[in-house]
């Protein structure tokens, strides 16, 4: 059978803590993080990353540590030039507490996912090449702009020098994937599930199921991912996104978090959810990054468009009571410019 060659079976019983990944051959860690899933105003953004590690790697866990003149924290970043190594990769929410926050987030793209060359200039570009071919919502956006300049902030210099070290260190380059759902999408599902935690899962799935149809050759995979909410069990959900290609068996399930192995698949694939995710493993901390940059850009095109309109009104970041004081200053032009209150504000 299929699952005899698995070499998953150092995985211990589900009573036992948590396995360690160090106990894993998975050269592919696939990270998934998502960004403006609170905020009422603004697209909702997920990424998923893929960072092909060394097999000498022995726990995905040490990766800053076991590539330091590639990979930093936050820690110290201030003082980093956005696109020079070390290249700072860390939770997105770390990373905005710095003024360059955002262009460090901007420089992951050429330098660790190879942006095509010449770069992306426009935002519509941009999506083109990286967003997931299914549910592009964002164009029920009335706020989108395909011809928003997108800035990347790196020099063709440091991105080979980068390539280079990547290289050097067995790493390669990785591979990422963005979604970005509108509040008129974000509505619909919400109407349809009466639950606001769908429109998570949904993207979560749309991500998994990417990765696992096109991520070229047979090579092993561990997904890693931080908690969906409250969510606490995912062999459904699991199983859902396999879409019959193999069956998910729980290896542990605690308050830490979750792990399952899939039998029956064509590769070896393996799932860990865990609190604070972002924090602890740098594939997640790179798709939170990537997440919030594609949020930031979403709510400087919601600035920009009710600016527009409406001259000399405060700008937002879109949170939940600053949201409210932006929408109540917009929602008088909403009939004006046949705009309907679904497509701006989210019911959740």
């Amino acid at each position: 059978q299929a699952h005899e060659n698995l070499t998953l079976t150092k995985i211990i019983p589900c009573v036992t803590p948590m396995p360690d990944v160090k106990e894993i051959n998975m050269p592919w860690v696939i990270g998934c993080d998502e960004a403006g899933y609170g905020p009422p105003l603004g697209c909702f953004t997920q990424a998923s990353v893929a960072i092909k590690l060394p097999e000498t790697m022995d726990s995905v866990e040490n990766t800053w540590s076991a590539f330091p003149d590639i990979f930093r924290r936050r820690k110290g970043a201030a003082k980093a030039r956005p696109g020079d190594l070390p290249l700072v990769i860390d939770d997105s929410k770390l990373m905005t507490q710095l003024d360059s926050g955002l262009p460090h987030m901007a420089t992951l793209w050429p330098c660790l996912f190879q942006l095509p060359i010449p770069f992306p200039e426009t935002l519509d570009s941009f999506l083109n090449w990286a967003h997931l071919p299914h549910e592009k919502t964002y164009l029920e956006d009335p706020t989108f702009n395909p011809r928003k300049t997108i800035t990347w902030g790196v020099e063709e210099q440091q991105r080979l020098l980068i390539k280079g070290k990547l290289a050097t260190a067995g790493l390669g380059h990785g591979i990422a994937k963005i979604s970005m759902v509108s509040p008129s999408f974000f509505n619909k599902i919400i109407n349809k599930t009466l639950n606001k935690s769908s429109v998570l899962e949904l993207g979560w799935k749309g991500h998994i199921c990417w990765w696992l149809n096109e991520l070229p050759g047979n090579d092993p995979l561990v997904i890693i991912s931080d908690r969906l909410g409250g969510k606490k069990s995912y062999t459904s959900l699991f199983q859902e996104t396999l879409q019959g290609n193999g069956i998910v068996q729980v290896i542990a399930e605690n308050n830490e978090g979750a792990t399952y192995k899939v039998m029956g698949a064509r590769r070896e694939i393996l799932l860990m959810v865990r609190t604070k995710a972002d924090f602890r493993y740098l594939p997640v901390a790179a798709a939170s990054m990537l997440a919030k940059h594609l949020r930031e850009i979403s709510m400087e095109m919601v600035n920009e468009f009710w600016q527009t309109l409406q001259p000399g009104i405060k700008p937002t970041a879109g949170y939940p009571e600053d949201g409210k004081r932006f929408y109540d200053e917009i929602k008088h032009l909403l009939p004006k410019h046949q705009i309907k209150e679904s497509s701006v504000w989210r019911q959740r």
